[in-house]
């Protein structure tokens, strides 16, 4: 059987994954993974009807992550190199203007796609458990999630099963209805990363002053869960209505840090009827 998706190559030649289908007339959305995990957590979007009907979807491994390469320098991890890989993608797949899904900490690519490919490189920002930009973390995170940091970056080769699926677990609400196969899968795809990454990516600088330049035009669809135990959703919902002029925010019950996969019909529609809106609105 042939692999899903294709490599595509980075500024600094490093090997980006990435994977596309769907309706290519559509408008696109582009979905990046959160901290250390893969895009290929996004299997429920990814293989619905509807989306791939009315969107064209396209997820890529950012560097450092899932099938992408992994170099160990931590100028590596600057933020320019994070536009770099969005680029080398929207180059591929000939995208013009796409949407960004970001789940976690994949929602602060935007921040660097719009440092330094300007204003217009992107139509929208879908957060998926995330938030904006990385120094503005601690406004909204999880008491939960930065006392469990120190053992995701402590790469104690000993405690690292137990860690790796802790924090797995941590991504949903009800972690034992999760199926093993999925579990054990995104375990996997945490466990591949080298421990020296985890020390570069985590972080990284950036400068959300591009992203803040187009606060009152730039549209944010906030999709949330009242379980999310890495980001605390009233208090990003305040943020983000208190510094962005278009947000629309969702909330659900029995919903944890990874709402694409705890809530999929709910997430998929909400995604697809916020991308038509703006589509119409834009035209």
């Amino acid at each position: 059987m042939p692999s899903l998706g294709k490599f595509v190559q980075s500024k600094d030649g490093t090997q980006i994954w990435t994977h596309a289908t769907g309706n290519s007339a559509k408008p696109t959305v582009v979905f990046i993974p959160g901290f250390s995990c893969t895009a290929l957590a996004f299997e429920k979007q990814f293989d619905d009807p509807k989306l791939l009907e009315n969107l064209y979807l396209v997820r890529y491994d950012p560097r450092g992550q899932g099938q992408s390469g992994q170099p160990l320098n931590a100028d590596d991890y600057r933020s320019e190199r994070y536009a770099d890989d969005f680029q080398a993608v929207v180059d591929e797949y000939k995208l013009i203007k796409p949407f960004v899904c970001g789940w976690s900490i994949g929602a602060i690519i935007p921040a660097d796609i719009l440092s330094y490919h300007g204003p217009d490189a992107i139509s929208g920002v879908i957060t998926a458990g995330g938030f904006p930009w990385r120094s503005m973390h601690g406004e909204v995170a999880n008491p939960w999630i930065i006392e469990f940091i120190p053992r995701l970056l402590a790469n104690d080769l000993n405690l690292w099963g137990e860690t790796a699926k802790a924090f797995v677990e941590s991504c949903v609400a009800y972690p034992d209805d999760m199926p093993q196969l999925t579990k054990y899968a995104w375990m996997g795809g945490v466990s591949g990363q080298h421990p020296q990454v985890r020390l570069h990516a985590l972080p990284r600088g950036q400068d959300e002053s591009a992203l803040l330049s187009v606060k009152d035009k730039l549209p944010f669809l906030v999709l949330h869960g009242t379980m999310d135990k890495h980001v605390l959703g009233d208090k990003l919902e305040k943020f983000m209505h208190s510094n962005f002029k278009s947000v629309e925010f969702h909330m659900w019950d029995h919903c944890g840090h990874a709402p694409f996969f705890d809530k999929p019909e709910e997430f998929n529609k909400a995604t697809l009827e916020w991308v038509n809106k703006i589509t119409k609105e834009s035209a």
